[in-house]
Formats: structure tokens, sequence, C-alpha cells
């Protein structure tokens, strides 16, 4: 019974040693694309849906995002409600926000975006967009008359659906906006590109400027967004702001997502799919391999089996074989996959409309995903293996 059961690693090793070295390297590098592949999709996904939540956090809502009480327009005492939020231990800074139901016109062009009037000071302590500056400059609290445009707004060369933009306004253009049955000439003073395309889609004004064209709007905020200390806290500062006095409704950065979480789930049921295509690639490339070295070895099993070995243990044979190149493949498709993927695209990101990705790993996923592509490539090893070693001897030894 030893002596059988050491027959397996025996045959094993003598095929690997006659056989051709550049067919066994060709196979091995197979074996590794087929994992390379497998874990590109799911990092590449990954880091595809962690820039969007990044982006969504820095340039949209930040971690929390306060919307007025049921039955209300606007958050009011906004300068009490702000003393108070930034109070709450996990807060690191809050900016109120008040949407101007306005239209800007440049020329002949004339649409309707987002105009959001802020303190430019408290916006950029919770989002990045002051840093994402791609001409002009950022706002000061003292500007009445000038207006910072999002880079879809502003239109040109560089800008996304320019037929629905200002068509190429610049910083120091003069665009007009009317609010309120009430008209005002704005000093375009600069313009950002913060690649996402909610933020894209958004100009500022400052709060004094909004006093200036309303004044009774001063104090009042259709939002108030909230950073915290870490993505993750969120439902336990928004617990910690529910037991204060504060009269508003407060959501996560994942409850006012929309759209980009539904993108984020989209991509998440394709990385499902393109994973299995992936798993499948993998064991038919398998399948193939054995099943044709197999049809090569046929006399030579028939004769295996004539002289007494069991088909058992040529199947353990051909799984031993197939355990060997999945590993060597994962092993190798490892070393390609952190050594040149990840560096490469970590200098050199997807540029998508909501975001920079690069590559993310999850370990747990990474293991889990080496462990699939090795038990595929032995199953897929073993059937060929089972259907070879069922034929009668005589025809195997006869090549038939």
């Amino acid at each position: 019974m030893k002596h059988q059961l050491a027959i397996p690693f025996f045959l094993v090793s003598r095929w690997i040693k006659r056989g051709n070295k550049w067919t066994l390297s060709l196979i091995i590098f197979l074996m590794s694309i087929a994992f390379v592949n497998l874990v590109f999709v799911a990092a590449l996904f990954n880091g595809i849906i962690e820039s969007s939540n990044n982006q969504t956090i820095n340039t949209y809502t930040s971690n929390i995002f306060m919307a007025p009480p049921d039955g209300d327009d606007a958050i009011k005492n906004t300068t009490e409600v702000l003393a108070t939020i930034r109070t709450i231990p996990g807060v690191v800074a809050a900016s109120a926000q008040m949407l101007v139901p306005a239209s800007l016109k440049y020329q002949n062009k004339k649409g309707s975006w987002e105009v959001l009037a802020i303190n430019p000071e408290d916006e950029a302590s919770v989002t990045i967009v002051n840093t994402k500056m791609t001409s002009g400059s950022y706002l000061d609290e003292n500007d009445d008359d000038q207006i910072i445009l999002g880079r879809d707004i502003a239109g040109g060369h560089n800008g996304n659906s320019t037929s629905l933009s200002l068509d190429g306004v610049k910083v120091g253009d003069k665009i007009t906006l009317t609010f309120d049955s009430q008209t005002k000439d704005f000093t375009v003073k600069g313009i950002f590109y913060a690649k996402f395309i909610n933020t894209d889609q958004r100009a500022f004004i400052t709060q004094k400027a909004l006093h200036e064209l309303n004044p009774s709007l001063d104090n009042l905020a259709t939002s108030i967004i909230i950073k915290t200390t870490k993505k993750g806290n969120e439902p336990e500062v928004i617990n910690q702001l529910k037991k204060t006095t504060l009269q508003g409704n407060f959501y996560t950065w994942e409850e006012v997502a929309g759209l980009m979480s539904s993108i984020a789930d989209s991509f998440i049921s394709i990385n499902v799919i393109l994973s299995t295509v992936a798993v499948l690639i993998a064991a038919v490339t398998i399948f193939i391999v054995i099943y044709i070295d197999l049809i090569n070895k046929r006399q030579q099993i028939g004769i295996l089996r004539a002289i007494g070995i069991r088909p058992y243990v040529i199947q353990t044979a051909y799984v031993l074989q197939s355990a060997i190149y999945s590993v060597s493949g994962v092993i190798l498709g490892t070393g390609i996959f952190y050594g040149l993927l990840v560096p490469y695209f970590k200098a050199h990101p997807f540029s998508l409309p909501i975001g920079d990705a690069s590559l993310i790993v999850n370990p747990a996923d990474f293991t889990i995903r080496a462990e699939v592509i090795m038990w595929v490539a032995v199953v897929a090893g073993l059937i060929p293996a089972f259907l070879i070693t069922r034929s009668k001897i005589l025809e195997a030894i006869r090549g038939k």
C-alpha cells in the first residue's frame, strides 16, 4: 500500500524532469496569467469603488450630511448650530452651505447648476475643492462679486459636456447670476477640477455675496457637511449629534451618495461576473493542458495499468501535477501582480469621471482567490485523468 502511495510522486517527478522545459514554463505562465486576471479584476473594481467613496467624502458630502428638519426648507441659526457640532467628539470640522436656486449666463449660454454660498475657510476644512483649482484661485470670505466654477460648468477644450456648459468661460470673465428676480454680475475667480462629476457641476460664491443678493438668508443653510476623524465612525458621531438639541436630519455619506452608491453596487456585480469568467478560463486552461498530456501518454498509461498500477494512482499523479502547475502559477502571478502591476498603477492610476483609481487588494480576498485557482486546477486535472483511466487497458496500449 505504501509503495502504491509513493508511485504518484515518482511519476510526477519523472514526467516533469523528462518533459519539455519550455512547455512546462508556458503552462506555469498561462496559470499565472489566469491568476493575475482573477486578482486584477477584483483589485481594479476595489480601487474604483474606493476612489468613488473617497471622492464623495472629500469633495462632495464630507462624512456626515445634515439636512433641515422635516417641514423646513433651511437650517436656522447656523452660527450656533456649527458651534454645537464642533464640540462633538469625533468631529473635525463643519461647514454650512446654502443652495442658491440661481441660473448662470455667459454671452449667449445659460444654464442652471448647483450654486452654493459658503464660508470659504469652513468649506476648505471639510472638503479639498480648494486644492483642485486648475486656473485662478479659491474664494476669500470677503469676495462679494466673485465666483468659482467646476470644470463641467466652465466648459471649453478641457471640459466635459461642452454643449451643457458655459462653453469656455475663463478666469476673469464676467458671468451673470440670476436669483429671485435679481441679477448680478460675478467675475470668475477660479475654475476647479475635482475629478468627480457631481462636484465639477457646482459653483461656489461666498456668504457675503449671498447677503448682498438677499439679506434675509443670513444665518441659514440648506445643508451642513461634517468631517469626522475617520471614515467608518459616522454612525457613532450621528448618535452623539442626535443627543443634542440640534434640529435636523443626519445622514452618512453612504446614504447621500445616491447614484454613486448604485454605481458601486454595479461594479460589485460586474466583479462577480468577471471573476467567475476568470475562474472558468483557468479551469479550461488546465483541463486542456492535462487532457492533451494524457492523450500523448495514453500508451504509457495503458502499460502502467497492465503492470498493476491502479487507476486511482494515475489519477492522483495528475492531480499532483495540476497542483504543481497551479501553485507555481499562483507564486509567479503574485510576483507579477505585486512586483509590476501594483507599482505601475499606483504611479499611473486609471483616470475616471468619478476619480483616479489604482489597484487595491484585500488580503483575505487575495488568499481566497489563490485557493480557488488551485482547487479549480486540481478538479480540472482530475476530470480528464478520470475519463482516460476508465478506458480498457488494451485500447489504451494500442493508442485508441
